[in-house]
Parts: C-alpha cells; structure tokens; sequence
C-alpha cells in the first residue's frame, strides 16, 4: 500500500471513529437531559411522556408506549403512546401476559428485538387492524424494579426503515431503566427513591463514560514499550481519565487528565474532551499544538467553574525521545530502570485547559533510557488520606517507586495496593489513575 493510501485510510478511520464518538457523546447527553427530566416532576402521565419523547427521538423511531401492569387484574394497559396513532393506541391497547411482543417481554422479562412483524408469531395483530397503522419492526424492553417486572417500553420503525440493531437495544435498555425509575418516584414517596435514582443515574452515565477510555493498553509486539493504566473512580462517575494514541509503529501518544469536578457534569465535559482530543491529536502530532487548539474549544463552549489538567506526551520509539506538554497538572515520576533512583520531572506546568483562552504552553524534552519508566498521576494519589487525616503525598509516591520494577503492570498495581493500605478503613474522597510507561531500547 502506498504512503498516500495509508494517509487515506487512517484519515477515513479517523473520521468513523470520531462519528462514533460523537454519537457517545450524543447519548450521554440524553441521558443527562433524561436524569433532569426525572427530577423535575412526579407526575406519572408528564414524566413518561417526556422521556418517551427523548427515547423515540434518540432511537429515530416513528413511534413508542409504554404499558404498565395493573395489578388488581394482572393485564397490561397502555400508559402512553406517542406517535401517529397515539391516541388510540392508549385507548384500545390492553394485553394479557404473554400476548403479542410486549405482553411476552412483560412475560419472560427479556427485551426482545423483532426485525419483521410479519414473521414473527408473538405479534398481535389486532391494533393495526383496528387504526389501519402498520407496524414493521418492534424494540421491546421490560421495565423492572426492584427485581420485579412492572411493564414494558416499546419504540415501533425505525425511520431509516430497517429493522433495530444490538446497539439499538444496549441504549434502549438504558431509557428503560430510566422509564422505570420514574414510575417508581411517581409512585413512591420522594424521600425513599431519592437515593435510588441518583444510583441509577449515575450508572447509568457511567455505562457509555466508560466506554471513552481504552478497553486494553497498547501492546508491543517486540516489547520497545510497555504501557500500564488504571482508573478507580470515588463515585460511580469520575473526572479522571487517559488516552493512548498508536499513531504508527514507531510513535505513541499519552495522555492523562483530570476533570474539576465529579459526577454528571465531570462526566459530560470528560467524553467530550476525548472525543475532541481524539480527532485533533489525528491533525497534529504537535503536543504544544494539540493542547491551544483543545483549550480554545473547551472556551469557547465552556461552562462556569469547569477546567481540567492534564498532560499529553509524544513519544518516539525508536529513540526514546518524549515530548511533553502540561497543562496546570502534577509532575511526572522518572523512575530508573536499572534501580538508580527516580525523579520528580518538575514543568512549567501552564494553566488548566478552558479557562482563559489563547494560551500558550511549553513542551519539556525528556529523553528515556533503556528500562526507564514515566508514572504519571492525578490528585486523587497524593491527596489520599489515612486515618490520621495525613495524606499519601508526593514523598510517599517517590518513596514507593524508588525500587527496580519488571513490568508497568507491577508499578500501577503496587501503587494502587500501597495507597489502599495507607487509606484503610477511610473514604475515597477523590478519584485515583496511574499511567505507567516504559521504554526499551530497540533491539
């Protein structure tokens, strides 16, 4: 393959891989105005409809309900019904269990895909027949709490005409679980579900958070680096996070970070953040670059009171050569591979990121010996607290990784287990990641 075909290709995965981030981003962003939407009212028929509509809209689907069991007589009953024949989808839809698509989901408590009604045995057939509406493709999810089944959500045709897809389903599953949370705090007292539903929110958000930090840490094949990470959130959703980028076979990008702030909000800004530093590191290798074209972004649609730190490496394989530029965040820990000792590799530091615009930041050269490690980290390891209110601090971090290691894994697992030990029995009041990298002299 050409040079310019690989250009080509890399540059057209690019952009799909962006758009698949994007549409993360998007489905987070529901899912919070969703949280809000459940917060906002107890009043069953307006909570449902509200969600329902931001469900059909995010599932680009013609039409959606949801039927709930009424328990004096066991049978499902239409609550709401949104699209064409809405109306009299609420008035005439009653289902015994086990009766058509969604009295068997209620049934077995199993979401069901059904890509062509037609040939699908489960479908009731009566309601089209009765409002002349014509029903193709059916995604059904149960909703349950508690462990108890309490109805069932449905979005009906997709509006690109195709059936719905395994993805369809994993978010659908997601609304479900939101459609049913706020059946319960309509149902129940505010007090008693409070606690429930910011779980539920939290875990829910933090399902597609997740998926914006990498599934396994770049391998290579002959061990020029290894490459270790871990991130331990202090709630269900964190501001911590890193990023790995394999440009090509002899240059490797890092990046670590740490949202101000937890929760929801650290979350959305966090997936929007790789999403943009993604498709800008795929512009410019630059680390410098990089970082005053992110913090512009992050301006330009800030929000008051949220920034973040970090820091971003370039490194040349071949050479051990890393360029690095930080922004506002903690130095990086050289540790010596032959077990000479490590260093706290002190920078200008720069400013947070979407705070001021227009900065400029510095780029620290560093150049690696064969077996030496960078650690890098956020606040959340130094400021770990024990029982006597003393903090893990950057001594104790040094102290600890002053050793000769065999591997990256040892080095964030060790570390990881030293602090757990350290902060027993106390709280984890900030989240906690360790990046560790190491070079190793081309053969």
């Amino acid at each position: 393959m050409s040079m310019r075909s690989k250009i080509s290709s890399a540059a057209g995965n690019g952009d799909a891989d962006y758009a698949q981030l994007q549409s993360r981003v998007q489905s987070l962003s529901s899912l919070i105005e969703v949280s809000m939407i459940i917060s906002s009212t107890l009043k069953l028929d307006e909570v449902i409809n509200l969600v329902m509509e931001k469900a059909q809209t995010v599932m680009r689907a013609e039409a959606s309900s949801v039927m709930l069991i009424n328990e004096e007589t066991g049978m499902l009953e239409c609550e709401v019904a949104l699209g064409e024949k809405g109306s009299e989808a609420k008035e005439k839809i009653t289902l015994a269990l086990g009766e058509g698509v969604a009295g068997w989901c209620a049934q077995k408590g199993e979401p069901v895909i059904v890509p062509d009604t037609r040939t699908d045995p489960r479908f009731a057939k009566k309601f089209d027949e009765e409002t002349g509406f014509q029903t193709r493709s059916i995604l059904a999810v149960p909703l349950i709490v508690k462990d108890r089944i309490i109805g069932v959500a449905e979005v009906i045709n997709p509006i690109e005409g195709q059936s719905f897809t395994d993805d369809d389903l994993n978010l659908f599953m997601t609304f479900g679980r939101q459609v049913a949370l706020a059946i319960e705090n309509a149902r129940m007292h505010e007090s008693i579900v409070e606690k429930q539903r910011i779980e539920q929110q939290l875990e829910a958000a933090r399902t597609i958070q997740e998926s914006f930090l990498p599934q396994q840490c770049p391998v290579c094949p002959n061990n020029r680096f290894q490459i270790a990470a871990k991130s331990i959130p202090a709630t269900a959703i964190g501001g911590d996070f890193y990023d790995f980028f394999e440009f090509d076979e002899d240059t490797l990008g890092v990046l670590m970070g740490d949202v101000a702030g937890k929760g929801i909000p650290a979350a959305l800004y966090m997936a929007r953040l790789v999403s943009d530093f993604r498709q800008q590191a795929q512009v410019t290798r630059d680390p410098e670059k990089t970082l005053v074209t992110i913090n512009d972004l992050l301006v330009e649609r800030g929000r008051r009171g949220m920034f973040v730190t970090l820091q971003y490496a370039v490194l040349d394989i071949p050479s051990g050569c890393l360029k690095m530029t930080t922004a506002g965040h903690l130095p990086v820990v050289r540790v010596r591979g032959d077990g000479g000792g490590c260093e706290m590799l002190t920078s200008e530091g720069g400013a947070p990121l979407g705070v001021l615009p227009n900065l400029h930041f510095s780029t620290d050269i560093i150049t690696m010996e064969p077996g030496d490690y960078l650690v890098y980290f956020t606040d959340g390891i130094i400021e770990a607290k024990n029982k006597k209110g003393e903090q893990y601090s950057f001594e104790r971090v040094t102290s600890f990784l002053d050793k000769k290691w065999r591997r990256a894994e040892e080095i964030v697992d060790g570390l990881i287990r030293d602090i757990d030990r350290f902060s027993r029995d106390t709280a984890q009041h900030d989240d906690i990641t360790v990046v560790a990298l190491q070079w190793n002299k081309p053969a």
